[in-house]
């Protein structure tokens, strides 16, 4: 899957590798993801949106809350 990040510095996206089991959208919120910054895997209801890691058409992909809050993807 495609994904991209963007670089604050560089004021840019640049290529990203996903962990496993990342995703930016599930139908299920009981469905196990990893989050796409750490790869710990958590409950897709229990995810944030990330601010910087992206589909090729701009939606976030589903991060963890230490993620979110502590590393401000």
């Amino acid at each position: 899957m495609n994904a991209k990040i963007w670089n604050e510095s560089k004021q840019e996206y640049e290529p990203y590798t996903l962990p496993v089991g990342a995703s930016a959208y599930e139908a299920d919120m009981d469905k196990e993801v990893s989050c796409a910054c750490c790869g710990k895997k958590i409950k897709y209801g229990d995810t944030y949106t990330s601010h910087r890691i992206h589909t090729d058409v701009g939606f976030g992909y589903a991060i963890c809350e230490s993620c979110y809050f502590d590393r401000g993807m």
